[in-house]
């Protein structure tokens, strides 16, 4: 007899295809929410980053401001806060324009400004990115998603804060020693050495550094006047030559589009002018670690031709002395709002920050009262950041500045402390190139 062929019942017809089914359904939904939970990591990284930049962007805005020169005590302080406030929030908003969250901005949910930190205050930014996209979830009903996100960054700058405070030794340092006397509030000084406090009053102000030397023909000589004492005409301070040491590492300018930049000069001293000169410059009461700052004899700087004309022309990418292809900075409404820079033709970016342009120069402050008979060590008590608007042509009128002289803008001033600076190390602010340190300080 044939066996009967066995065959399955009839009502397991099809199973197989069904779990398939609901196999592949299961796998879907799965692949879906990982498309969509990946969308919303990246988009919260995305969010983070924005907001790390709008806190560095509302910090440098408040470090611009100079609001940091004062001491919390000062009756300014009150009403400066509100505008400063003020000034963040356009830097964060404007930051915020171009950190784009899945192609949308973030909403800036707030901007707070602790000011109780003498010195260096620090703002939080908290944003929100509300309605993001999503693409699977929305089967099963999911609203829309949002993501925040906050940072802190610090502002940092020791001007007028009680000793002891920690010194500072910025890099990128120009040789240029200028005397610690205001040549615009005649009779004070840019860091006053019993007290550590700035002259605030002349942040934002423009006037010219001059040479102290013999003419155009002759190096700084013993018989001249050293710096310090209040200069002849209103506008001017004195300067002389820093010993520079060569060092392989400075950075220097190359060509920008059609402005041939490789002008380097043949001595150490042009080129620490035309370059990002690595080397820290220190004496006891400022920085330390460094090779101290020394008059240099040997140098004349002065004159038209002279090695601090040509470096700082090369320096800021101009064709020539006075106005021309360089950056230009507008001081507006300074101190009710922030000053504006403009690239020049010869700015590889036009739309330069106050960050990047080559014209931000930081300029040690020598005590007078102190300086050196003899060619030798001096005495630094703070930094000039400042803005270099020309290097100055011709005189044509009886009073103004000498061909050659530095004509500049003061856009901040770090004083030093006394000793013992902390007992900690010097700050260098900036990536060594200001005075004035502006750091994230939570993880990014």
């Amino acid at each position: 007899m044939q066996k009967k062929l066995l065959s399955r019942p009839s009502h397991e017809h099809g199973q197989t295809i069904l779990l398939v089914a609901v196999s592949l359904v299961s796998l879907l939904a799965m692949a879906a929410l990982a498309i969509d939970v990946v969308t919303l990591y990246v988009a919260r990284s995305e969010t983070q980053r924005a907001a790390d930049a709008a806190a560095l962007a509302g910090a440098k805005a408040i470090a611009d401001s100079g609001i940091t020169t004062f001491l919390l005590t000062d009756p300014a302080v009150p009403t400066m806060e509100p505008w400063v406030q003020a000034a963040a929030n356009a830097q964060i908003n404007a930051v915020l324009q171009t950190n784009l969250v899945a192609g949308s901005t973030s909403a800036l949910s707030s901007a707070t400004v602790d000011w109780t930190r003498q010195g260096n205050p620090h703002i939080t930014v908290s944003l929100n990115s509300p309605n993001l996209p999503t693409f699977f979830s929305k089967i099963w009903g999911a609203g829309p998603n949002n993501v925040v996100a906050t940072a802190t960054a610090e502002v940092y700058n020791p001007a007028n804060l009680q000793p002891p405070i920690t010194a500072i030794a910025p890099q990128s340092v120009k040789p240029w020693l200028v005397a610690n006397v205001d040549p615009i509030n005649v009779g004070t000084q840019f860091v006053n050495t019993s007290t550590w406090a700035v002259d605030s009053a002349v942040i934002g102000q423009s006037f010219d550094l001059v040479s102290d030397c013999a003419g155009s023909a002759a190096p700084c000589s013993l018989n001249q006047t050293p710096p310090g004492l209040p200069p002849t005409t209103t506008g001017q301070v004195q300067y002389v030559p820093a010993l520079v040491t060569p060092n392989s590492a400075n950075v220097c300018p190359t060509s920008v589009g059609s402005c041939n930049s490789s002008c380097l000069g043949a001595s150490s001293y042009e080129l620490s002018v035309e370059c990002a000169d690595v080397n820290v410059y220190s004496s006891l009461n400022c920085g330390g670690g460094g090779t101290p700052a020394s008059w240099d004899n040997s140098v004349n700087p002065g004159g038209a031709a002279g090695a601090s004309a040509t470096g700082a022309q090369c320096l800021i990418h101009a064709d020539g002395p006075g106005p021309g292809m360089q950056d230009t900075l507008n001081p507006g409404l300074w101190p009710a709002a922030s000053m504006q820079i403009t690239g020049g033709s010869c700015n590889a970016n036009p739309a330069v920050l106050i960050a990047n342009s080559s014209s931000i120069a930081t300029i040690p402050i020598v005590d007078t009262a102190t300086f050196p008979t003899l060619p030798g060590n001096v005495t630094i008590v703070g930094f000039l950041q400042a803005f270099i608007n020309q290097v100055d042509p011709n005189p044509t009128a009886l009073g103004q500045p000498p061909a050659g002289s530095i004509n500049i803008r003061v856009l901040n001033i770090a004083g030093c402390s006394s000793p013992p600076n902390n007992g900690a190390n010097p700050v260098v602010g900036g990536s060594g190139t200001s005075p004035i340190p502006v750091r994230l300080i939570t993880s990014p």
